[in-house]
């Protein structure tokens, strides 16, 4: 199967939303190029708290830190 039969669709990425805490912050991690999203890159994850520039380091045990929807980067 290639990457493309195993893509997510709109209406696959909208039900797994619904099943979600409706409040959770989104966050992406930065992207150099595009590539088709499947469902298994999609992570629920902590994280630290946003920054005051919008930028959320990875956990640290000296930070607060709170459950983000993370979509998949490079």
């Amino acid at each position: 199967m290639s990457r493309y039969e195993e893509a997510m669709t709109v209406d696959d990425l909208v039900k797994y939303l619904q099943t979600l805490q409706a409040d959770m912050l989104i966050a992406y991690q930065c992207y150099s190029e595009q590539c088709l999203m499947r469902a298994d890159e999609i992570k629920v994850t902590d994280l630290c708290e946003p920054r005051a520039d919008g930028w959320i380091q990875n956990e640290r045990p000296d930070m607060p830190t709170r459950r983000y929807l993370l979509f998949p980067g490079n």
